[in-house]
């Protein structure tokens, strides 16, 4: 049975979704600068006292919108590398992509994407340092899972993850972002393979005797 309690919590949490959401599209349509907590108000749908008791002012409402978005990248990109029956490439690849699409189609996609990341730097710098971390320790964990890229796996997480952001800025389109993405991945793994292989390869020399070692420990 659903109490009276219940029901007003459920309610509270569909406004501040909807508070939310409604935020987001305004700021991907009109930019920061170009919104007011009145027009959030009044495409919610809510009284402006109802919202400004949830948020105080705009920065508040965007490091809000910004949360979200945060916790939708980690969703996507912890679902990505917990995938079943891929490889470790496969699933790195596609936490790498996951991360990128979301940003593209919630910021880039904008007409103010410029100031919208001005003001995500500038009002959630440090909640997006702790979520890529997150992000970055889930991924060199996955790596290490290859044998060959366990020594470098954190290296080579941040590698993939930071290096791939410029990458994904100077896309124009969804496809031309997992076409320059998918192929930045492929190419720095296998490159990493490599070199892995060419260091076993001069460990494993470097133990063998010369003829003259081995007469003389004979």
């Amino acid at each position: 049975m659903v109490t009276h309690a219940g029901r007003k919590e459920a309610d509270d949490s569909a406004v501040h979704r909807r508070i939310i959401r409604t935020a987001e599209e305004l700021f991907k349509k009109s930019g920061f600068r170009g919104v007011t907590m009145e027009a959030v108000a009044r495409d919610a749908a809510v009284s402006k006292a109802t919202l400004y008791n949830r948020f105080r002012n705009k920065d508040e409402l965007f490091l809000a919108v910004c949360s979200r978005m945060a916790d939708l990248t980690s969703r996507a990109f912890g679902d990505a590398l917990a995938a079943q029956g891929q490889a470790v490439d496969q699933r790195a690849l596609s936490a790498v992509l996951a991360k990128h699409r979301l940003t593209f189609t919630l910021v880039r996609t904008s007409p103010h994407a410029e100031d919208l990341f001005t003001h995500k730097a500038q009002l959630a710098g440090d909640l997006f340092e702790r979520a890529d971390n997150a992000l970055l320790a889930q991924l060199a964990a996955v790596l290490a899972e290859d044998s060959a890229l366990q020594p470098s796996a954190p290296q080579l997480a941040r590698a993939l993850l930071l290096a791939s952001g410029e990458l994904a800025a100077r896309s124009t389109t969804i496809t031309e972002l997992e076409s320059e993405l998918g192929a930045f991945v492929t190419v720095h793994l296998a490159g990493a393979r490599a070199l892995a292989r060419t260091r076993r390869q001069r460990q494993t020399g470097g133990r063998h005797d010369h003829p003259g070692q081995q007469a003389d420990r004979g």
